[in-house]
């Protein structure tokens, strides 16, 4: 895929910024006109599952932030528009529009949001949405903005389990050498919901006991 197909297809699909509800049928066109899904197979199981929403049309992660550039791009001044296209993005499911969720998110500026970041993120996980698309959103905002407090996490946590899980896979997106032991606590309290998932704890829980013993 060149880099004018898909400036033609920002071009034509995503000027003047679409209003929130409509952006995220805009840019499933996008989506279509340079996706190849057989690209993307291998990451489409990150924790042995697939995000639920459409099907992924097999977007590279490198296009997915030049897509994210361009809406930010295209909203300067109306930061407020974007902000508010977030919920419907994520809700609509699906790798693509998930994972671009997490890029918007973590650009656009304090005051659009109204809300610390990683506030935004726990208001959008009203429901399972699969373990990937939360470590996916979190490694992003975790690339703008400092990572949750303990409390933050702990006060997550204790809503159910599977906020629990969530504020583990959060949790495990950062870097398990600077971890307290209440965070770790957290990480191997937590109930697991896959055998990824699991693995995926066992090798942070290893790197954390590496960097206690070197």
């Amino acid at each position: 895929m060149t880099s004018d197909l898909l400036h033609d297809a920002m071009q034509a699909n995503l000027t003047p910024l679409p209003r929130p509800r409509r952006l995220v049928s805009r840019l499933e066109r996008v989506y279509t006109t340079v996706g190849s899904g057989l690209a993307m197979r291998h990451h489409l199981d990150r924790y042995d599952e697939i995000t639920s929403g459409p099907p992924a049309h097999g977007i590279e992660d490198d296009d997915l932030r030049s897509i994210a550039s361009f809406l930010l791009t295209a909203a300067e001044g109306r930061w407020r528009r974007l902000a508010r296209s977030l919920p419907h993005l994520w809700r609509r499911g699906g790798r693509e529009h998930r994972r671009l969720t997490g890029m918007l998110l973590a650009n656009l500026p304090n005051d659009a949001l109204g809300e610390d970041r990683w506030t935004v993120l726990s208001s959008l996980l009203q429901s399972d949405v699969g373990l990937a698309a939360v470590a996916e959103a979190a490694e992003e905002v975790r690339r703008a903005a400092e990572g949750p407090s303990d409390e933050w996490l702990d006060a997550m946590a204790a809503q159910s389990h599977l906020w629990h899980r969530y504020a583990a896979v959060i949790a495990m997106t950062g870097d398990p050498a600077k971890a307290s032991e209440d965070l770790v606590r957290l990480v191997r309290l937590a109930d697991g919901a896959t055998p990824m998932f699991e693995r995926l704890r066992e090798r942070w829980m290893e790197r954390h006991l590496d960097s206690r013993q070197g």
